[in-house]
């Protein structure tokens, strides 16, 4: 029985990894646009953040060959017996267990005291979404 062997492996390396965050604010707008005196006040907006998460977990990693299987049987021709072999080859995997890094995205908020002014009459509300990666 001839037997061919073929492994495969996976080999995992440490690599720096820049890390980009996305940041995400809600500033306020004033609702107007006069001239006049100006009333301050302190507002609240929502800042949020989400980061990767890197922790190590046990994997299940496949390890393979390639093997020659052969199968004989007994064959009458005639008056004679004789013994007829096939083969082919079958891959052979095993699971191993493996301490590999996974990723997982954590977001969070929260509120940034800000002082906004507007003319005398005019009322702040929050304007839409802006977001940039840090």
């Amino acid at each position: 029985m001839k037997v061919t062997e073929k492994f495969s492996t996976i080999e995992y390396e440490q690599k720096a990894v820049h890390e980009k965050v996305e940041v995400c604010t809600t500033p306020f707008v004033t609702d107007c646009d006069i001239d006049g005196e100006e009333v301050c006040q302190t507002v609240y907006e929502s800042e949020c953040s989400t980061v990767q998460l890197v922790h190590q977990v046990e994997d299940d990693v496949a390890n393979c060959r390639t093997v020659e299987e052969k199968k004989c049987e007994d064959v009458t021709e005639g008056f004679e017996t004789v013994t007829k072999c096939d083969s082919w080859p079958v891959e052979k995997c095993t699971l191993e267990k493996q301490s590999v890094k996974k990723y997982t995205p954590h977001t969070s908020c929260q509120k940034v005291a800000k002082e906004m002014c507007a003319p005398k009459g005019c009322g702040i509300k929050e304007g839409p979404v802006q977001c940039q990666d840090k």
